[in-house]
């Protein structure tokens, strides 16, 4: 059986990854989904319910195809988007062929992102985490609400491109602060002039935007893993310690309740394994922001010796 690796095989977590499992001698393979369709292919059977990975002699495989069926657990670290490359050498009419190619360039890419689809939704291996987990990620605000109905404090939230009602929730509150609903980009705080209404009707004309009300606190961050959960502090000066070369974590304890909260959080969202970002007011309140599906913990893990490593591959061998 084999554990597979999505993601950049120059990935310096990923490569972590592999070494771990190669030193269990667990047999695991690569999958850069960026290369899919040119170094890796897929043939699917929906008769018998059964497929095979085929790889090319350039991947670091034991063998040249892998069924569905022998693949125990997936790690999802990351998904890259195929390099589609698409033929054009009619220049006369450049607009028009220039259309013509992209569109072409997105059918294709719907054609193998559809085609990913039959393994990422095979039912026969354990995803760590799966594709609907991932999706959940890509829309935070639902994360919150799931999050919210797990009994967790999230902090009061304003999510849309509506410029009168983004005006109203920001006028309401003392400190707010914007983020992608997505994300990507880190937090920063709304500057409160008496231009904020245009300035948020501009903003809002170009994309929606998650507005919070700014919780002042510590930064947690817990990993959860299976039922287990081990979490560290993270002091910033900065609003998001993702801008702060100098944040540095170390090992804290939380309460018993929080872990079992964060552990239900975890199991809601359909993962088993994520990484939970919470404020903690001087109240020691704590306030849910997000949950990563497929967070980096290399750097964490070293700074502090927690072994993340290991519990991450029980979850993937066990």
């Amino acid at each position: 059986m084999y554990i597979g690796l999505i993601g950049d095989e120059n990935d310096p977590q990923l490569i972590h990854l592999a070494s771990a499992l190669t030193q269990q001698n667990t047999p695991y393979f690569i999958a850069n989904t960026a290369y899919f369709g040119s170094q890796w292919t897929i043939s699917f059977d929906p008769d018998c319910n059964e497929g095979y990975l085929h790889f090319t002699q350039h991947q670091l495989m034991p063998k040249q195809r892998v069924m569905f069926s022998q693949i125990k657990a997936v790690y999802w670290h990351q998904y890259i988007p195929t390099k589609t490359m698409i033929a054009n050498s009619d220049t006369s009419s450049a607009s028009k062929n220039l259309q013509q190619t992209a569109a072409q360039a997105v059918w294709i890419e719907q054609e193998l992102s559809s085609t990913l689809l039959c393994w990422f939704t095979y039912h026969g291996t354990k995803w760590v985490n799966s594709i609907d987990a991932v999706r959940s990620h890509q829309c935070k605000p639902m994360q919150l609400s799931i999050a919210s109905q797990q009994g967790a404090n999230i902090p009061y939230s304003f999510v849309g491109n509506a410029p009168e009602a983004a005006a109203q929730f920001c006028s309401n509150l003392q400190e707010v602060v914007y983020k992608p609903v997505r994300g990507g980009k880190v937090a920063q705080f709304v500057n409160k002039t008496e231009h904020l209404r245009p300035l948020l009707t501009t903003l809002l004309s170009q994309r929606p935007v998650t507005f919070q009300k700014y919780i002042s606190g510590t930064n947690i961050r817990s990993y959860v893993l299976g039922n287990e959960v081990v979490s560290v502090r993270i002091d910033s000066d900065e609003l998001d310690y993702r801008n702060d070369d100098g944040a540095t974590p170390v090992i804290t304890l939380i309460p018993q309740h929080i872990k079992r909260l964060a552990v239900r959080i975890c199991k809601a969202l359909g993962m088993y394994w994520c990484a939970i970002d919470w404020r903690k007011t001087n109240k020691d309140t704590y306030f849910f922001l997000e949950a990563n599906p497929s967070p980096f913990y290399l750097k964490v893990e070293r700074d502090t010796g927690l072994d993340i490593t290991g519990r991450l591959l029980n979850l993937l061998t066990m």
